[in-house]
């Protein structure tokens, strides 16, 4: 079966409530994840009136790059996704909301995933994205940010991270007593119904089959070292609760 293009898929969300496809994505990631994303946009060290230009890298439909549109009105938002789906849901969901920008289908892993997009961007944003790859391609996508940001640009990173050894069993055991943030039952309704509005089988109903991605392997340092190996400085952990770390850095 052929996946169907972002045109296609655009085409048929017209006839859908964008809301509600919005609503069944934010119960699936949980309810901790939009005061994540507030701090992300709270603390890009901007004047709000500057326009900047900021990029969401593995987008989903947008939520991170929408809630830093939310705090720089007057900035442009450009959104990259490998993901037909979300990237028709994210560019149709922008137009009504008049976010100024532009939106791709590309496949972070592959070199050429930048062609025609800027380097110069004043901040990246990438939330839930690196855990999906290897650790060489997670990387390899550092280094990439950091070639797409100008001299003094921001990336906010948000992922899931574990503890460091001699912490880890009463960090775990603490975890156990936390409210649970996401639920099987909401990841499957949410792909269930992409599979049947997009008549294609996307595959993500159950757990990756890519046993290389990195999931939730590394601790907060080990993404900080990512970062600093890229070449970035002045990294900051802005939040680290029961299941992921927010974490600020710059480019020198």
């Amino acid at each position: 079966m052929q996946i169907p293009t972002q045109a296609e898929i655009e085409d048929k969300l017209r006839g859908e409530d964008l809301n509600t496809w919005l609503d069944l994505w934010h119960t699936e990631q949980g309810p901790a994840k939009p005061d994540a994303l507030k701090l992300i946009a709270a603390a890009i060290p901007s004047q709000v009136g500057q326009g900047l230009r900021v990029l969401d890298v593995g987008c989903g439909p947008g939520d991170a790059g929408r809630a830093v549109h939310s705090r720089f009105p007057h900035g442009r938002v450009d959104f990259v996704d490998r993901n037909e789906f979300f990237v028709a849901l994210c560019s149709a969901v922008n137009r009504r909301d008049g976010v100024g920008g532009r939106t791709w289908a590309r496949d972070l892993s592959k070199p050429d995933w930048r062609r025609d997009m800027a380097s110069d961007y004043d901040v990246v944003v990438a939330v839930n994205t690196m855990h999906w790859l290897s650790l060489p391609g997670a990387a390899k996508l550092c280094l990439d940010i950091f070639q797409s940001l100008r001299s003094g640009g921001v990336f906010m990173l948000m992922e899931p991270a574990t503890t460091e050894p001699p912490f880890a069993p009463g960090f775990q055991t603490w975890q156990k007593q936390q409210p649970s943030q996401h639920r099987y039952e909401d990841w499957r309704r949410f792909w269930s119904r992409v599979n049947a509005l997009v008549g294609y089988d996307y595959g993500f109903l159950g757990d990756p089959d890519d046993q290389d991605c990195i999931g939730d392997a590394l601790t907060v340092m080990q993404w900080v070292g990512l970062l600093t190996d890229a070449g970035f400085k002045l990294t900051d952990i802005l939040l680290r609760d029961a299941e992921k770390a927010v974490v600020a850095c710059v480019k020198p």
